[in-house]
């Protein structure tokens, strides 16, 4: 399969499930930090784990680039259904997870506008 960029391998469902997660890193870093994020994150895949095995194995790190780095790595390597199921459980699970924090409504709406700025910013993906 091809993407508009010329990636093999690559889905512009995968680009746009990676651009959700690199949103995110960029809107939750003033208000958890690089460590908060990637603690929240490992949290989730190891949770998510049991059903999504390839995920249960994301190396820990401090860096919200490499963890989504590690992310856009694993979900290439699986069938874009396997992606999508394990974007859907894994983005609920940190959403969770975060919520837990700072409060369901506050994460809910950061949660959602990276979803959404994500979606604007790839609207060809979204035709």
């Amino acid at each position: 399969m091809m993407t508009s960029k010329g990636d093999p391998g690559r889905s512009e469902g995968h680009a746009h499930l990676i651009q959700s997660w690199r949103r995110l890193a960029v809107q939750l870093g003033p208000l958890i930090g690089d460590n908060g994020f990637c603690a929240l994150f490992g949290r989730a895949c190891r949770l998510v784990g049991p059903d999504h095995r390839w995920l249960a194995g994301t190396p820990p790190c401090k860096a919200c680039d490499a963890q989504v780095g590690a992310l856009d790595a694993m979900l290439a390597s699986v069938a874009p259904d396997q992606a999508e199921a394990a974007h859907a459980a894994l983005l609920r699970t940190f959403t969770e997870l975060l919520a837990a924090l700072i409060g369901q409504a506050l994460a809910t709406r950061l949660v959602d506008a990276a979803l959404l700025d994500a979606k604007e910013q790839n609207p060809q993906e979204h035709k």
